[in-house]
């Protein structure tokens, strides 16, 4: 789980718990080698998604792991699973913004189309005086 992701999911665990998440809360539930800057950033984007996203950010929480001095409660298909739904998780944000940045392209398309049919008005115009 990358730094950013677990500000995330720090911020969402927070928020489940009803608290609001701020830079005091989150810094004790993540790792200390992560800098405040990141943690600045993670916790910046977290408050910027909408609510639908943060609530999926729940699936994306890093596994606790209890261990005993014998055992791990902790298996391989346990983390096959989260790795799996983290995967696909991250997939369909990705295909959410390609989506989102072909809608901005085809906005820019036909406002250059637009454009370009003024230009040719004002030159017609320009050329009948």
């Amino acid at each position: 789980m990358s730094p950013i992701d677990q500000v995330l999911a720090a911020a969402r665990a927070l928020e489940e718990s009803g608290k609001v998440p701020s830079l005091a809360l989150i810094k004790p539930r993540i790792s200390n080698k992560i800098p405040m800057p990141m943690i600045i950033q993670g916790l910046q984007q977290y408050k910027s998604m909408p609510k639908a996203e943060r609530e999926r950010l729940s699936k994306l929480q890093s596994p606790v792991v209890e261990a005993s001095s014998t055992e791990s409660s902790i298996t391989l298909d346990t983390l096959a699973e989260k790795m799996a739904e983290q995967f696909a998780y991250q997939q369909a944000r990705f295909e959410q913004l390609i989506t989102q940045k072909n809608n901005e392209l085809t906005q820019l398309h036909n406002e250059l189309l637009e454009l370009k049919q003024r230009v040719q008005l004002l030159e017609s115009q320009g050329n009948d005086r």
